[in-house]
């Protein structure tokens, strides 16, 4: 069989992409989780987002509600 270098194979990249996919939606349950147990809901985050906060800020923010800072 000859050599195929990673990536060369059609369905590396599709493997890839399904497992970014489930990486990805992990995170955000995760994130949402997160925010619920803090008393931030999934709309209040996407306001958020979309008023220009970064992701990095946002979860800033949400350990800071965690903290109990009010």
């Amino acid at each position: 069989m000859p050599f195929q270098p990673p990536g060369s194979h059609p369905n590396d990249c599709e493997d890839s992409a399904e497992q970014d996919e489930i990486l990805l939606q992990r995170t955000v349950d995760r994130l949402v989780r997160f925010g619920q147990q803090v008393g931030v809901s999934p709309e209040e985050m996407i306001l958020l987002l979309d008023s220009g906060i970064s992701v990095p800020d946002l979860l800033a923010f949400l350990e800071w509600k965690g903290s109990g800072a009010s």
